[in-house]
């Protein structure tokens, strides 16, 4: 979004009307002196041409300059970033997740599935979704019967950045943006809806949404247990290294703590790691970017976990 060049015409036409000066009277007959009051000293010339000084000139630039920055004011409002993540289904009768944004602040809306891989954004190529969202700034349009992203919005700039990535940037058009947004992934079954909304101070920044099935890039095999766990609803904020408040962390010995991270919580052992839990069987479990996964297990002294084909022992124990 290109930012708005500030506006000189308004003392451009000030300083040309009075550099023009007052009109000039008709001359007297010759030899007369110019009128003027008494005691006044003659103008030359280029006080006549330039009637404006120095300070006045800089006076005006400042005056224009304050009404400008009050204007970008009163247009830009003040947000803190924030980063979070959010889950969402396929399932019906799901909740639909919230994004915040604030004019003037872009949004990055990442998408990954289970396993914690990118999921790619569905590209058109059988119609002009692009062209059809013209007036609503979608970056990605393009000719008459080209393709775009298969993202519907109203009164919302969105954009993918290329064909095949799982980000989709968001930004508002007005000072109080509210509106919705579906997002259809690659090979997904329907699109996913979010509603964005002002917001309010703090703006979604970086957002990462977690879809609870495999896309198209998922790793490994579809296996593991799908029946609810007690440490199930804090697996998300553990993904993110935000443990509640009642989680005990747990020493770690035989593996570094930088790839291993574990708590008690209840009666359950949380683990967070980047290596592939062998032993024992998990209950629960969610995986993020960057490989990291949260295993929620019954609790053990002993954890055997894998990291490309060699397996390592880690102990637990209370510190």
């Amino acid at each position: 979004m290109r930012q708005r060049q500030p506006d000189w015409s308004a003392l451009a036409l000030v300083l040309a009307v009075m550099a023009a000066g007052p009109v000039a009277a008709e001359p007297g007959p010759p030899g007369a002196s110019p009128a003027g009051p008494p005691g006044a000293t003659p103008r030359t010339d280029v006080d006549s041409a330039i009637p404006l000084t120095p300070g006045m000139i800089r006076d005006l630039g400042r005056r224009v300059g304050d009404n400008r920055r009050a204007e970008e004011e009163v247009n830009t409002e003040i947000a803190s970033p924030i980063s979070r993540r959010v889950n969402v289904s396929f399932a019906p009768g799901q909740s639909t997740p919230i994004v915040r944004i604030v004019k003037g602040y872009p949004t990055a809306l990442s998408f990954f599935d289970r396993t914690g891989q990118p999921w790619p954004i569905e590209w058109d190529t059988n119609s002009n979704p692009a062209a059809a969202q013209a007036s609503n700034g979608n970056c990605n349009q393009g000719p008459a019967g080209g393709a775009g992203p298969a993202v519907a919005s109203a009164g919302f700039y969105v954009c993918t950045p290329t064909v095949g990535s799982n980000v989709l940037q968001v930004a508002a058009a007005s000072l109080q943006p509210r509106g919705g947004l579906l997002v259809t992934l690659k090979g997904a079954p329907k699109p996913i809806s979010f509603m964005l909304v002002a917001g309010g101070g703090t703006y979604d920044a970086d957002l990462t949404v977690q879809v609870a099935d495999r896309g198209p890039n998922a790793k490994g095999v579809a296996t593991g247990p799908v029946a609810p766990d007690t440490a199930s609803p804090f697996l998300t904020a553990m993904l993110d290294g935000a443990p509640p408040a009642e989680a005990e962390p747990l020493a770690v010995a035989g593996v570094s703590p930088d790839d291993l991270r574990a708590w008690k919580v209840g009666n359950r052992v949380v683990l967070r790691t980047r290596f592939a839990l062998i032993s024992p069987e998990w209950l629960a479990s969610q995986t993020g970017e960057g490989g990291v996964t949260v295993y929620s297990l019954p609790i053990t002294p002993v954890v055997l976990l894998s990291q490309d084909g060699v397996t390592v022992s880690a102990s637990l124990s209370e510190p």
